[in-house]
């Protein structure tokens, strides 16, 4: 890391006022906290090399609080990144400030980073995980330790994303299934395309492996979606 991270400064790309553009809120307007490290490298991650800002938690809140007046009340801000869960000694106090003025914390996390998440657990209103397929990120096999993460986020609400190639290995897909109805059968999982040459939503033969995975997904989880990144398909960050 850059730097790491303390109760006192953290590396931060941006901080902004915006669409969610993914999930079951996609559409609210919310404010975005953008970590900027991550302890993985996947292939099509667009957020890697950005440059960041050593910020303190008041600096952040301050921020927040600017934003608040600017575009009126926001009903969550997203801690998003990289992996905001590598920030924890920073996320205790900025997550205080945050509840403590009545605003919703929304965790957009890789779903891996176990005892983090459990220290702040309770202060998080919506997590988004994503399932990591090892075919698509190059990364390795995370299905335990997702297994692990949804049984620590039983009792809170959640939806999951998982990104989606043509090259996705079906084996590999099901495996996943099998975890997720085992731990949460009831939620909503996302399917999203990976942008490579032309936007996912525009990827003609993406667009059926969509389709065929939504397919094969419905045998197991009962509220399976196409998810697309509108603020991509907007225009705006």
């Amino acid at each position: 890391m850059k730097m790491p991270p303390t109760a006192e400064s953290a590396e931060i790309s941006e901080v902004f006022s915006s669409v969610q553009g993914e999930g079951v809120l996609a559409g609210q307007r919310h404010i975005f906290v953008r970590f900027s490290e991550c302890h993985m490298k996947c292939r099509y991650c667009d957020e890697r090399e950005k440059p960041s800002t050593p910020m303190s938690p008041h600096q952040v809140f301050e921020r927040i609080e600017e934003l608040q007046k600017e575009y009126g009340p926001h009903p969550y801000v997203s801690l998003t990144g990289g992996e905001p869960l590598l920030y924890l000694p920073f996320l205790v106090p900025l997550v205080e400030m945050i509840k403590k003025n009545g605003i919703n914390i929304f965790l957009e996390t890789s779903g891996i980073l176990v005892p983090a998440f459990k220290r702040i657990k309770e202060s998080c209103d919506m997590i988004a995980m994503d399932l990591k397929p090892a075919s698509v990120t190059g990364e390795r096999d995370y299905l335990e330790d997702h297994r692990e993460f949804l049984q620590a986020a039983r009792d809170k609400n959640l939806f999951v994303k998982m990104i989606v190639s043509r090259f996705i290995d079906r084996t590999e897909f099901d495996e996943l299934m099998v975890m997720l109805s085992e731990t949460r059968p009831k939620t909503t999982l996302f399917l999203q395309p990976m942008c490579q040459d032309v936007p996912g939503h525009e990827d003609q033969e993406l667009k059926k492996v969509l389709l065929e995975l939504q397919k094969r997904a419905s045998r197991y989880i009962q509220d399976v979606r196409i998810g697309l990144r509108l603020h991509k398909i907007l225009g705006i960050a």
